[in-house]
């Protein structure tokens, strides 16, 4: 009964400093106690709007996904099934579904801190999992991984905290109001934070993919191999992975501005819509990535073999002349050699120092390799296996 009266006074003594929109900087503690239908039905269409995402993106992964394995696929799940508990957390708790000032009301707090835990770095997770098929640096992926673990370790265990204490029963009003206070600056300073480690992701992706366009104009790859990165449906899904990180980054924005306006209903109610629709974008396009960087892959595999195919184009020393299949039919070779399947130049000797140039010097560079080879496969890193696996650094 006693913590009862302290919940509403709180409540109101925090509706006039914190939000203009009818009290909607309340509600840290305890539910929403105030009497504005409008607030009322923006609530339930945030999270109704969250949780018909979530689950539509949980079904389109089943699927859509032929194995049910990987870090990307699981990273997803993870990341949509964690919108469904916390979009019902503020259900709860907002609603007062359940009484906050008896111990049933940290059910909406334990869904609410479990769902964030999985929907926040899930999310970054969805990102860095695909970061390698635009990025081929091992020291960049390496990084942005530790960066997603330090952030998950330092942000989510310091809210969980002041949410837990913010959100108890059994302490003085004053001690209650110590971790109001606590949980109002530790908001701001998790959310910059995440805020953060998701415009680097963002920032690298877009970086990464102009940098792979800039590349493909620069080689004149237009009318190399059917579904490669020149052609027209490449090009369109590389825009629209700048497309959506630049969205990405924008909600993010708004997100934090929203945060920093002190209306904490609206922030906590709009970041599992954001999410969700963050998810919905990035499982839209990122799947596309797969494909398009297997068919430029192999696309390269057959130009540093020299093989000549269909119509591609090689650069000359003196400025980018074309030359396809045509010219090596000029050349008069036997009857029983077909030019097509020539891989090299037999005019001329190959140059011992562009061999050696590839790994150092000589056989002292391949013993580099190997060692460095050696080295990885003794480590047993998970991230090294991966990237290997990848062909990445």
């Amino acid at each position: 009964m006693a913590s009862a009266t302290t919940t509403t006074p709180l409540a109101r003594a925090s509706t006039s400093s914190q939000g203009a929109l009818d009290s909607a900087g309340a509600g840290i503690t305890g539910g929403y106690t105030g009497d504005s239908l409008s607030l009322r039905i923006i609530i339930a269409f945030f999270i109704g709007l969250a949780l018909y995402n979530a689950l539509e993106l949980i079904i389109l992964i089943f699927v859509t996904f032929n194995k049910y394995k990987g870090l990307y696929f699981w990273s997803l799940i993870i990341a949509g099934v964690g919108l469904i508990p916390y979009s019902l957390g503020f259900l709860i708790k907002f609603f007062q579904l359940l009484n906050p000032s008896k111990d049933e009301g940290y059910v909406a707090v334990v869904l609410i801190t479990i769902g964030w835990y999985m929907m926040i770095t899930g999310q970054s997770v969805v990102l860095w999992s695909r970061l390698h098929l635009v990025c081929n640096s091992r020291k960049v992926l390496k990084w942005t991984l530790y960066m997603i673990i330090v952030d998950a370790l330092i942000f989510h265990s310091t809210t969980t905290v002041v949410t837990f204490g913010s959100n108890s029963n059994d302490l003085s009003f004053e001690d209650l109001m110590r971790f109001v206070h606590g949980y109002n600056i530790m908001e701001k300073i998790q959310m910059v934070g995440f805020f953060l480690q998701e415009l680097i992701l963002s920032v690298i992706y877009i970086k990464e993919t102009f940098r792979l366009l800039k590349l493909s104009s620069s080689v004149k790859d237009e009318i190399s191999v059917d579904g490669g990165l020149g052609t027209g449906n490449g090009r369109k899904t590389m825009y629209q992975l700048i497309t959506i990180n630049a969205i990405i980054i924008v909600m993010d924005c708004a997100l934090l501005a929203v945060e920093f306006a002190n209306l904490y209903i609206i922030e906590t109610t709009l970041k599992g819509a954001v999410y969700s629709i963050k998810l919905k974008l990035e499982f839209a396009v990122l799947g596309k990535l797969v494909q398009l960087v297997r068919t430029r892959s192999n696309s390269g595999d057959h130009e540093r073999r020299g093989t000549v195919t269909g119509l591609t184009l090689e650069k000359s020393e003196s400025g980018g002349s074309r030359r396809g299949n045509e010219d090596v039919e000029r050349e008069n070779w036997p009857d029983f050699v077909d030019p097509r399947q020539v891989s090299c130049d037999v005019t001329h000797a190959e140059p011992v120092e562009r061999e050696r140039g590839k790994s150092g010097t000589g056989w002292e560079g391949t013993e580099r390799e190997r060692w460095k080879r050696r080295v990885r496969a003794n480590r047993r890193s998970w991230i090294d296996e991966e990237m290997d696996k990848h062909n990445i650094g």
